[in-house]
């Protein structure tokens, strides 16, 4: 499987106010000055698709501090062996991925083109429950 979009859809977490990304097919490089935000965008990668059972976070991990929005993560995945795509599996939270626009359409046509696509979420709200969906 591939990554096809990482997004923090609500803006909030560590130093990146906002953050939409389609990784390229190959190689991706992260170039930045110290403190731009490249290890925060590893670690969104990280914690929500970690196997961990618990993750820890504190204000730190808010942006400014602030608690007034959850941390929201949420990473498409593309690429998809065919058993992902089964009805049984997970084929009815399967999205669609438009890779020459480089966006997501939440309900597919068959025949239209659009990569079957898998998105998994990371919420973390200010109680600091952590909770990870698949959508």
């Amino acid at each position: 499987m591939k990554i096809r979009h990482i997004e923090t859809e609500t803006k909030n977490f560590r130093g990146i106010r906002e953050l939409t990304w389609a990784p390229s097919e190959h190689v991706n490089c992260l170039i930045g000055a110290g403190d731009a935000g490249k290890t925060t965008i590893l670690d969104a990668i990280d914690l929500t698709l970690s196997s961990r059972y618990q993750a820890t976070f504190d204000d730190s991990d808010f942006f400014e501090g602030s608690y007034d929005q959850a941390i929201e993560i949420t990473i498409t995945f593309g690429d998809l062996p065919d058993n992902f795509k089964a009805i049984t599996k997970y084929g009815e939270y399967t999205r669609g991925w438009d890779a020459e626009k480089k966006i997501i359409d939440d309900d597919p046509d068959e025949g239209n083109g659009l990569e079957y696509v898998l998105s998994v979420r990371l919420k973390v709200d200010r109680l600091k429950r952590t909770i990870l969906s698949v959508s």
